[in-house]
């Protein structure tokens, strides 16, 4: 019997065409998605294996107003993809920059409480401001990085008049 290597999860961000609805958004396949973004897409590690979009809203108590995909199968991982489409990302843009630009202390604090305290604040704040992804798997360091990545890629999405999605793949936990 030989044994499985163990595959470290990923969340993928993407800027995809949904128009104001994500009607058919679910119909395109995942490569379709990657085609359909210009260019605009990027896959980090997971390290934490946490789901990162509910770390950020359970940390800072803001809804993002997340769209979740069902469920699909792709090269025999679960991928759980969430969505903004096309007529929220003004609104998801005002929320994000609110929480990376206008208040990044407050949000640093937030993540780094909401992970046990065990990342320093100055990591996270780091994380918050840079979008550096980081090298370790602590859920507070990485859901600050993702917050900033994802303000930046909202921000790509709105100036092409598109949506945004991300794609978890891999065992990932709340």
């Amino acid at each position: 019997m030989t044994a499985r290597k163990a595959v470290t999860p990923t969340v993928t961000i993407v800027v995809v065409p949904t128009g104001d609805t994500p009607d058919g958004f679910e119909d395109m396949s995942v490569d379709e998605r990657r085609a359909a973004s210009r260019g605009a897409w990027e896959t980090f590690p997971l390290r934490s294996g946490r789901l990162l979009d509910t770390f950020l809203m359970k940390a800072t108590g803001v809804d993002l107003g997340v769209l979740r995909c069902e469920d699909r199968k792709r090269e025999g991982q679960v991928l759980q993809t969430s969505l903004w489409p096309r007529s929220t990302i003004v609104e998801v843009i005002r929320d994000l920059a609110g929480l990376v630009e206008k208040r990044p202390d407050d949000t640093a604090k937030a993540l780094r409480k909401h992970g046990g305290d065990v990342a320093t604040l100055a990591r996270v704040t780091r994380a918050l401001k840079s979008g550096a992804w980081p090298d370790a798997g602590d859920p507070a360091v990485e859901a600050a990085a993702f917050t900033h990545q994802l303000l930046g890629y909202a921000r790509i999405a709105k100036a092409e008049k598109m949506g945004l999605c991300w794609e978890f793949r891999g065992k990932v936990v709340v």
